[in-house]
């Protein structure tokens, strides 16, 4: 069962697919789930065991998160609602708007995760320090 997100600026997107005796085959398509223009695309996998990745809030970015292979929990705040839920269904995305922080942990083995971002990188529009997060999203809601 999905997890009902409660954090603002966040909400799960079903990814349409197909399947036949080859195997499924699912896509995004822009205005048809992804509500933005893609401009940079990563992945994570090979996560070291105990390990963790994000771990930081966006200004400008939005993110959208498929879970290619594998499992993870991700850690949600929006400067008053924590949550955490798990991405383990690639069938489900995950869309992290702005002012969100995130953190994602507990990877299973051989664990795959597609990031869809909706902004070229700028280390600038990152919250690295959870402290300024806090301070800077209290004067954004």
């Amino acid at each position: 069962m999905t997890a009902m997100l409660t954090p603002r600026n966040c909400r799960w997107i079903d990814v349409p697919g197909a399947a036949d005796a080859r195997g499924r085959v699912n896509f995004l398509e822009l205005g048809k789930g992804l509500a933005f223009q893609p401009k940079r695309l990563f992945w994570l996998h090979h996560i070291a065991a105990g390990q963790w990745r994000g771990r930081h809030g966006h200004r400008e970015t939005e993110l959208v998160l498929v879970p290619l292979s594998g499992a993870c929990r991700i850690h949600l705040d929006d400067g008053s609602i924590k949550q955490t839920v798990a991405l383990d269904d690639p069938a489900r995305a995950l869309h992290i708007g702005t002012w969100v922080w995130h953190e994602l942990s507990d990877f299973a083995p051989d664990t795959a995760v597609l990031a869809i971002a909706s902004t070229l990188y700028n280390e600038a529009e990152y919250l690295r320090d959870y402290e300024i997060f806090k301070r800077e999203v209290g004067a954004h809601w």
